[in-house]
């Protein structure tokens, strides 16, 4: 077993060598919100200079054959301040490192990085006999030396809950990443990672998500006049409410209101500039759901004959999920199209247009 304490059962075992103890959900670097009964064991282990926190969930439907199965596994390492971890473990590796995952997975498509709002993820899809699934890696190195390490390694599974519903697809041979990206993002939503206290920054090494934009202005912060309102981080000139510019700032963590129309149900929400330039987090709330997601640039900008335009897919608390286009005039028009997982059509325009 590379992990020793990976293979422990989630009954408390006393503090020492070797020994993990049972804490708290509030002590939990890491939070899942499950959309379905689920319950959780949390175990943490002080070492000399770490403190190493594993946590699962388990599906607690009531399918006769969930018993208990661990569906979330995850080990967050906490380093005492001015100490880095050596190496790198690429989400790969975890396959056969995870008790539950070894001899007993195959890998279903390419890694990428996926943004969180603590930073980078490397993400890989996988197959765990019926069930879809994805390890993930990342690492908070210090850059001073009284900031702490940190790294975070594990695997989330479709539960049997879902996996033994009537329309749940069998997982493919070669996951595509467009499927991927929306596979890692629907559980990135509910799944919370909360840094230490003075901790370092993320590690990238190099690396570039797969399904970033391909036109380099996009990453580029610039003023709306130059770019899309999709496009940066930071829109000088642009309105959430009037349809009408104004000299205002939208702050990151509030972005730009818009008017939503779920087949027949009116609702609202908010295009964010929570990440880097070129995309954000997406909100929908009506009568019926509430959905996040995320919006992404990819191409054009504004007084140019390619106008700006994305792509966008949420995630929803009633199972459903949809995804569309989106396309801006000027800065503050936007409006995008698009259909749920049931083919009925979702559109949303800019508040007040």
């Amino acid at each position: 077993m590379a992990l020793g304490f990976l293979g422990l059962a989630g009954s408390a075992m006393a503090q020492g060598e070797g020994g993990f103890l049972n804490v708290s959900a509030t002590e939990s670097p890491v939070r899942y919100h499950p959309p379905f009964n689920s319950g959780a064991v949390y175990l943490r282990q002080v070492r000399s200079n770490s403190t190493v926190s594993v946590a699962r969930w388990l599906d607690q439907s009531d399918n006769a054959h969930s018993s208990n199965q661990i569906y979330i596994e995850s080990v967050f390492s906490e380093t005492s301040p001015g100490f880095a971890f050596r190496t790198d473990t690429p989400p790969v590796k975890l396959l056969g490192m995870f008790d539950a995952l070894k001899n007993k997975s195959r890998q279903n498509g390419d890694s990428f990085s996926y943004q969180t709002p603590s930073g980078p993820i490397m993400v890989l899809p996988f197959a765990r006999e019926n069930a879809q699934c994805i390890s993930f890696s990342g690492r908070w190195e210090p850059t001073r030396a009284d900031q702490r390490g940190s790294q975070l390694l594990g695997y989330f599974c479709e539960p049997i809950a879902v996996q033994t519903a009537p329309a749940h697809p069998t997982p493919a041979q070669q996951m595509d990443p467009v499927a991927a990206r929306d596979f890692a993002a629907n559980f990135f939503l509910r799944f919370d990672i909360n840094l230490p206290n003075n901790a370092g920054a993320p590690v990238t090494n190099g690396q570039v998500p797969a399904i970033a934009p391909t036109n380099t202005e996009a990453n580029k912060p610039s003023s709306a006049t130059s770019n899309g309102v999709m496009a940066n981080n930071t829109v000088p000139q642009t309105t959430v409410m009037t349809g009408q510019p104004q000299a205002a700032t939208i702050p990151a963590d509030e972005g730009i209101g818009i008017a939503t129309r779920w087949n027949n149900t009116d609702g609202s929400g908010a295009l964010k500039f929570d990440k880097p330039a070129g995309e954000g987090t997406m909100i929908i709330d009506d009568a019926n759901r509430h959905c996040e997601g995320y919006w992404q640039h990819e191409d054009g900008r504004y007084e140019t004959p390619t106008l700006p335009f994305g792509n966008w897919a949420v995630f929803c608390t009633d199972g459903t999920s949809a995804r569309g286009t989106y396309t801006s005039t000027d800065p503050s028009h936007v409006k995008g199209d698009g259909q749920d997982n049931t083919g009925q059509p979702v559109f949303f325009r800019q508040a007040g247009q």
